[in-house]
């Protein structure tokens, strides 16, 4: 599953021993005899399979994955940092490279990008490579496996209610007057569930402000010293604080462990979730027609989220050349193959992209509104960024739920609940 990891506080603490010498990896060998290159992921036995079987044509350098247990892979990465045996390049997720950069731990892949030998710079999705370079413009990840966010639904559920299904297009006010029909239809059920928490979220309003012509909660998502909440963001936070109340969608501590069997299982009509819960739906056959939407549209213009996962490699890598030309590889052919046999996630880098359309192309008409919905979001000029990334974001995730989270869901009050997660991240992004 192409998400971001969280990243023990151990990690954050180790810059000195780091900067001492994170190992280039086991094995690493010189560019002149094509050498050994290591990597490490955090995907499934099945994905990691198919990543193995297209490295290996790989000709002049050896590659070896080492092997990560999906369930503990940041602890398992900041073990191998704290002992020097970092793999010559990681997993990792935006946020991670922009902590472990700020710390002096991650190789700076500025130049090799700039020689445009493997990679090409405008290649990539719009703003993708923008997140992964710090303030001063060094790029220390390279952006791979895209998320993309929308809402599935359930269509016998919508037909019920006499209602167009969600597609490119529809907007905001679409969204609510549907939860709200939908409730009227079967008013024990709460039409709109959240499987990831992103859509209650800060973010998630900001997107709804930006939208309708209001301002983003960051101005800048990297370098960021403060977050405001303007008007139309608070008038955002209010619409979606009345659909919680009226049992129209969940709240933001919502555990959706369980939403994609009930979605599946024809209990829920809308969940909101990543393109990779195609799979797990899937696997659950569903016995109803069902698709993929993205985020609505707003009266100002239509603004999708931006997200991707990515690789980093140590400060201290001893062989960028083998290693540059190992993730070149892998940016293209290797996820064209990949994904072709685990259609997982749409990459960053779009030459490295078609074999994920290729499977979802000839799947059925879910399938087709996956690659469809995938295609229109990574395509969009206008984006918002799903998370904070700046070094103050980790202890922002502890305001945004003691003040956000509780006014949201109703259980303070709502305008003081943004007033006291605004002043509290101010507060950690001043330090």
């Amino acid at each position: 599953m192409p998400k971001p990891r969280s990243w023990p506080t151990a990690v954050l603490v180790v810059a000195g021993l780091a900067l001492a010498g994170c190992g280039g990896g086991s094995g690493a060998g010189s560019g002149k005899d094509g050498g050994t290159v290591s990597y490490m992921t955090w995907e499934s036995v099945p994905t990691n399979q198919a990543l193995d079987k297209s490295m290996a044509k790989l000709q002049g350098v050896t590659v070896k994955r080492e092997e990560s247990p999906n369930a503990d892979y940041a602890q398992k990465l900041a073990s191998l940092i704290m002992s020097k045996k970092a793999p010559d390049f990681f997993w990792c997720s935006n946020s991670q490279e922009q902590n472990l950069a700020a710390e002096g731990l991650l190789y700076d892949w500025s130049s090799y990008l700039k020689k445009g030998d493997g990679l090409q710079e405008d290649k990539f999705s719009p703003g993708s490579l923008d997140l992964w370079r710090n303030a001063e413009g060094k790029l220390y990840g390279i952006p791979t496996l895209a998320n993309t966010y929308g809402f599935f639904y359930n269509k016998a559920d919508f037909d019920k209610a006499k209602l167009k299904t969600p597609a490119i297009g529809w907007t905001w006010d679409e969204l609510y007057a549907d939860i709200a029909a939908l409730k009227k239809t079967d008013a024990k059920s709460t039409p709109l569930v959240t499987a990831w928490a992103l859509l209650e979220s800060p973010q998630g309003v900001s997107a709804y402000s930006v939208a309708n012509g209001g301002a983003p909660i960051v101005e800048k998502p990297i370098g960021s010293k403060q977050v405001q909440a303007d008007a139309t963001f608070r008038t955002g936070a209010e619409r979606m604080a009345k659909a919680i109340k009226a049992g129209e969608m969940t709240n933001p501590d919502y555990d959706g462990t369980n939403a994609v069997a009930k979605f599946a299982n024809g209990g829920i009509p809308l969940m909101f979730g990543g393109q990779w819960l195609h799979q797990s739906i899937t696997q659950n056959k569903p016995k109803f027609a069902w698709g993929y939407a993205p985020w609505p549209a707003g009266t100002a213009k239509s603004v999708q989220p931006i997200e991707t996962n990515g690789v980093c490699s140590p400060a201290t890598l001893k062989d960028p050349d083998s290693t540059w030309k190992v993730i070149s590889y892998m940016e293209v052919t290797g996820f064209n193959e990949t994904m072709k046999d685990q259609p997982i996630a749409p990459i960053a880098y779009e030459p490295g992209s078609k074999g994920y359309y290729e499977s979802l192309q000839a799947g059925d008409a879910a399938a087709k509104s996956i690659a469809a919905t995938a295609t229109y979001e990574l395509g969009v000029k206008d984006k918002f960024v799903t998370q904070f990334l700046d070094p103050w974001s980790t202890p922002a995730g502890d305001v945004v739920g003691t003040t956000w989270n509780p006014a949201l869901s109703g259980k303070k009050d709502l305008s003081a609940g943004i007033d006291g997660m605004v002043a509290g991240i101010n507060k950690l992004a001043a330090k």
